[in-house]
């Protein structure tokens, strides 16, 4: 960026914001940060990214403050990352991680690479959203109010502050929103409230049976814009089928936030790309009728199977050579997936599963297009997150982008999509997909009596990969415990 005019007011900020500051090779650490870590970034930092990118990520999401060495040039850093692999042949936790390092090199750091240090969120509040230089903070408001500008997860900030704060994410959208800090109006049960009003960063919610879970995502929304003043184009709630996204868009009807499915979504992002016609299982068959060599034989489905083969890849990311080999009817079929995928490219066409692989295709491919859908996704709320496919996480987590702001509900003795790729893995492992996650449990069954609850924990029990979790049974609600 140019030179501006330089912050040496608000440096090195409130202690509880966490503020790193990145300097050139071989500076010594300012005043303020004596006994912070010192992390490099090199040469060979940028070859292999996740290690530093997992410490930046511990320290962002704790507020430790940290001096950040940058011994590269900073267009290296940032320069944009893309591949061309399949996504089948992509791990599910696949991440750019070199996108990563630097988003945590800079989010809540100072610039000391000069003579003074320079804290680029207050430059831009007063280039693009009218805000003015403070002389005993980041920036003044246009209503005069002196205000700091966080650049840590967004989320309550422990202990006391000296002026308010704006965030940076309503900076980068040209506005001065000063944070909220109110607590939710509706009524919630103790549990509930505790995963509604989760702080910051990446959450899992465990909500069994019965639990409220759906109170708990349409409170979460509530919170987050109305007390929290988050601005509704950085929020995206993504339910598992119409029905549900109907339901959260009828309780939430007066916030105009985005409420939408999985297949929504991925309809939007393959638009970003061009427009093409969705198609039904009647035109996928007769594509296939195009393509597969097969006896008729009487009572039988000589495409069904080829039908279920293109899910497994598409949904379970399976190797398509690996998914023929596995089975003893469908000849071919490695070339078949190419060749399919190739028709519905040359005539301007999505079948159902395509939405989600092409949109991970694109999201992998155009990081111009990555981060425009990244930012619909600053804060993801996920519903049923035990029934995603390995192409659904894998979706989720490229939209959730380097922030990993994303607030999961599920019950992992729910999975009924095994067949698809779905596994409680999902939800057991969750730090593994979502590093740093705070983990949040509804224990309370508001829809079943004892016994029955008592049976199905006993029976719950037997699993042997699940999340350990305590459920118990309340019939009828008293004060503190509302379930929908």
């Amino acid at each position: 960026m140019p030179n501006a005019t330089p912050v040496a007011t608000s440096f090195p900020g409130p202690q509880v914001l966490g503020r790193n500051v990145v300097v050139a090779p071989g500076s010594p650490a300012p005043p303020g940060y004596d006994g912070a870590r010192r992390v490099v970034v090199d040469e060979e930092v940028l070859a292999d990214p996740a290690p530093v990118a997992a410490i930046l990520r511990s320290r962002w999401l704790t507020r430790r403050r940290t001096v950040i060495e940058l011994r590269v040039r900073n267009e290296d850093a940032r320069a944009p990352e893309s591949t061309d692999e399949p996504p089948y042949a992509l791990a599910r936790d696949h991440s750019f991680h070199r996108e990563h390092l630097h988003f945590l090199t800079w989010a809540n750091s100072y610039d000391l690479r000069g003579d003074e240090p320079r804290w680029w969120y207050g430059v831009l509040a007063q280039r693009h959203a009218g805000a003015q230089s403070s002389e005993v903070a980041d920036v003044r408001l246009p209503d005069g109010r002196d205000v700091l500008i966080d650049g840590g997860p967004r989320g309550p900030v422990p202990g006391a502050l000296p002026h308010a704060l704006v965030h940076r994410e309503s900076v980068a959208l040209g506005r001065l929103t000063v944070l909220g800090e109110a607590a939710p109006q509706e009524p919630l049960a103790a549990d509930q409230l505790a995963a509604v009003t989760h702080g910051h960063g990446p959450a899992r919610i465990i909500a069994p049976a019965g639990s409220g879970k759906t109170r708990v995502l349409t409170a979460r929304l509530r919170h987050l814009l109305i007390d929290r003043g988050v601005e509704p184009e950085l929020v995206t709630a993504l339910a598992y089928n119409t029905r549900a996204a109907q339901e959260m868009r009828e309780r939430t009807s007066d916030l105009h936030v985005s409420i939408r499915t999985l297949h929504s979504l991925a309809l939007q992002i393959c638009s970003l790309e061009a427009r093409r016609q969705v198609i039904g299982e009647r035109d996928v068959r007769r594509i296939l009728d195009r393509l597969v060599r097969t006896a008729r034989i009487p009572n039988q489905d000589p495409f069904q199977p080829y039908l279920e083969a293109l899910a497994e890849v598409r949904l379970a990311l399976v190797d398509p050579a690996e998914v023929e080999a596995q089975r003893g009817d469908i000849d071919g079929f490695a070339e078949v997936f190419e060749r399919y995928r190739q028709v519905l490219a040359d005539e301007g066409l999505l079948d159902f599963d395509e939405q989600i692989y092409r949109a991970v295709e694109l999201l992998l491919q155009r990081p111009d297009l990555r981060a425009q859908v990244q930012r619909w996704g600053t804060h993801l709320l996920v519903d049923e997150f035990q029934d995603l496919t390995p192409a659904f996480l894998l979706l989720i987590r490229l939209v959730a982008g380097p922030s990993m702001q994303v607030f999961a509900v599920g019950d992992d003795d729910q999975t009924i999509y095994s067949y698809a790729g779905a596994t409680p893995e999902h939800l057991t492992a969750f730090d593994r997909w979502f590093p740093g996650a705070t983990h949040h449990a509804l224990e309370v069954n508001y829809r079943c009596p004892p016994a029955v609850v008592e049976g199905a924990v006993r029976l719950l029990g037997h699993n042997r990969h699940r999340v350990p979790k305590t459920i118990r049974s309340h019939l009828v609600p008293t004060a503190g415990e509302v379930a929908s």
